[in-house]
């Protein structure tokens, strides 16, 4: 990948700036602003719910707001190169059917779901991390069979997409496929998903749209167990794609049996969350 002005759609990579340089991306409601002077960076974001314009790269601006708080980074002043990436959530996100849909004994389904998108800014040569934020934070939410059992999650506000047709294509958001097949005599009703997000890749495809591995859930009894498997690559949906990056979480440090509770009280056996070929 290029710098400045990667492939179309894509809004991450490395971008230079002179002193004085002041850049802008903005993504749906979110906006960041860089400016470089000779020892710092500063950087400076909003949300404005009446504007939802996309910029796939960056553009010089004149200036930052001045009604926009700065953080002051101190660099060196060979110091003259940001990188923008973008990341899954920092937690669990958990999403609901607006209406009551039902897999039958024997059925499948394939669910799409969309997910803000994490802002990752580092300064380049060498790597050092400055700050991330989401371009939208969702809200807060408790998933678990009670209080005292379960995880702090995000909930995210989106219909459940059984068409990917459905889904719009936004720079901002990610898409996550899950494939769900209920191999029981009985019906799964599928009320509230949760979706590890930290546990999973992001990947580009040819137009800079973003997605995760496929999510697979089996449900082989008639009981509220299943079987998760994480795909290895990006969805078929996808098409020809390029890994950008790594899960935040590494699957054998922090175990994921519970990223369905509540739904599916999950086999907490090592074989149930193997990662396989999608």
């Amino acid at each position: 990948m290029s710098r400045e002005g990667a492939l179309e759609g894509r809004w991450w990579g490395e971008f230079e700036f002179a002193p004085g340089d002041v850049k802008l991306w903005r993504l749906g409601t979110y906006a960041l602003w860089a400016e470089r002077t000779g020892t710092e960076f500063r950087l400076a974001s909003r949300r404005d719910e009446e504007s939802s314009e996309s910029l796939a790269v960056a553009l010089p601006v004149p200036s930052v707001p001045d009604d926009v708080t700065r953080t002051r980074y101190g660099v060196r002043e060979a110091a003259h190169s940001l990188r923008l990436s973008p990341a899954t959530a920092d937690r669990a996100v958990v999403v609901k059917s607006r209406d009551p849909f039902i897999v039958p004994p024997g059925g499948a389904v394939t669910v799409f779901v969309s997910s803000p998108v994490w802002v990752q800014v580092a300064l380049t040569d060498p790597h050092r991390p400055l700050q991330e934020e989401p371009v939208r934070r969702p809200s807060d939410t408790w998933f678990g069979p009670d209080t005292m059992t379960g995880d702090l999650g995000y909930a995210v506000r989106t219909s459940v997409r059984y068409d990917l047709a459905h889904v719009p294509a936004e720079p901002h958001r990610v898409v996550s496929v899950a494939r769900i097949r209920n191999q029981a005599g009985t019906p799964l009703p599928l009320a509230r998903m949760r979706l590890p997000l930290p546990y999973l890749s992001l990947f580009a495809d040819r137009e800079g749209r973003l997605w995760t591995e496929a999510v697979s859930l089996d449900r082989n009894d008639d009981d509220d167990l299943a079987e998760i498997k994480l795909g290895r690559s990006a969805p078929r949906e996808a098409g020809p794609c390029e890994r950008v990056a790594e899960p935040r979480e590494s699957m054998t440090a922090s175990p994921i049996f519970r990223s369905f509770a509540g739904l599916l009280g999950l086999r907490t056996s090592r074989e149930a969350y193997e990662r396989v070929v999608e």
